[in-house]
């Protein structure tokens, strides 16, 4: 049912601050970081990422000892396992819809349903150190771009299947 999803490095072809913008949403001003992705979002050509039908890659902005920036390109109907992330999770829809269902962990049910539309994003803020928080999974409503960033490397968030 889950394909590996593909992991490429990121080439901005215009000249834009990335890590002045982990380091905005590192210390937690999303509305500025907002401003900046705005910007980001419209110099994006979605055509040109990577993508794999009925699935979606990522393509990595930065990945350091400090935080993880990423670009995922979603078909649609692609969704997510299960997962957990670091303590500090943002995800800011660039284009198309996402659904993300939100779950508890002991024991492992479906808590809430919500959309996150072009534009708009979410956030969590968890307990430092584990892998676990923000249990959810991603599904595409419709082909979709969004930016990920994670306080930590997104491969070692915990995986959890029913």
């Amino acid at each position: 049912m889950f394909k590996k999803i593909q992991k490429y490095n990121y080439q901005h072809p215009i000249d834009f601050n990335f890590s002045a913008l982990a380091e905005l949403l590192n210390a937690e001003k999303y509305e500025l970081a907002n401003e900046e992705i705005q910007i980001l979002a419209s110099q994006i050509a979605s055509d040109k990422l990577p993508f794999e039908q009925n699935n979606y890659t990522r393509s990595v902005v930065i990945d350091n000892q400090k935080y993880w920036l990423g670009l995922l390109n979603w078909d649609k109907g692609a969704m997510t396992r299960i997962h957990g992330h670091p303590d500090h999770a943002v995800v800011f829809v660039l284009k198309g819809r996402l659904s993300c269902k939100n779950f508890t962990k002991d024991p492992l049910s479906e808590l809430d349903s919500s959309e996150i539309k072009s534009g708009k994003y979410r956030y969590n803020k968890g307990v430092q150190g584990k892998m676990d928080n923000y249990i959810h999974q991603i599904n595409a409503i419709e082909p979709s771009v969004s930016l990920h960033f994670y306080s930590d490397n997104p491969a070692k968030g915990e995986i959890f299947d029913f």
